[in-house]
Parts: structure tokens; C-alpha cells; sequence
């Protein structure tokens, strides 16, 4: 039996809430992958019988993705425009209280 192995990855603790982690197993399940380990509640590991890859071509989804929930992007880019806020907050009050 071949087995493969991946690990899915979100930028929040999407896998903390058990619905949400049933809802994203339930839409790799339609790729035959199933839960091997929850490693954190940031990753979970799959595997499946290599069997399945002939039925990728149908699936709406990629069999073959390596996370879910927001985007990195998005994620980083809140993150430097906080950052940024943060920053010119802490300039203009020093700046202003010096004058």
C-alpha cells in the first residue's frame, strides 16, 4: 500500500474550533485524505492511498494544498500596517512632547 503524506497550515488557530477542522477534513476527505495528526491547532498532517490521485483531475479543490483559512497576505500585511500605526503614534507623541 502507497501512501502519501501532507501537512495543511493556517495563518490563525482555525484547527482550535472542531467544526471548522471537520468542515476542511470533510473537503479533503473528497480527495481521500484523512487526519493521521492535529500536530497544534495551526496544522494538521494528512495521508492517502495514492489510489486517489487519478480522481484529482474532478475535485473543485486542489488535492494538493498546503493551507486554508486567511491568506498569508492579508495576514502580513494587517500585521506592517499595525506595525506602521504603532510606529507613527509612538513618533508623534515623542516628537510632540519634546516641543
Amino acid at each position: 500500500m502507497d501512501v502519501e503524506y501532507k501537512i495543511i497550515q493556517a495563518q490563525t488557530p482555525l484547527f482550535s474550533e472542531t467544526a471548522k477542522m471537520q468542515e476542511v477534513l470533510a473537503e479533503e476527505a473528497k480527495a481521500g485524505w484523512d487526519l493521521l495528526e492535529k500536530e497544534d491547532n495551526y496544522r494538521i498532517k494528512l495521508q492517502r492511498n495514492v489510489s486517489h490521485r487519478a480522481n484529482d483531475k474532478n475535485l473543485e479543490i486542489d488535492a494538493y494544498r498546503s493551507t486554508v483559512g486567511v491568506s498569508p497576505i492579508i495576514t502580513y500585511g494587517a500585521t506592517a500596517l499595525l506595525t506602521l500605526a504603532i510606529v507613527s503614534v509612538i513618533l508623534y507623541l515623542a516628537l510632540w512632547s519634546s516641543g
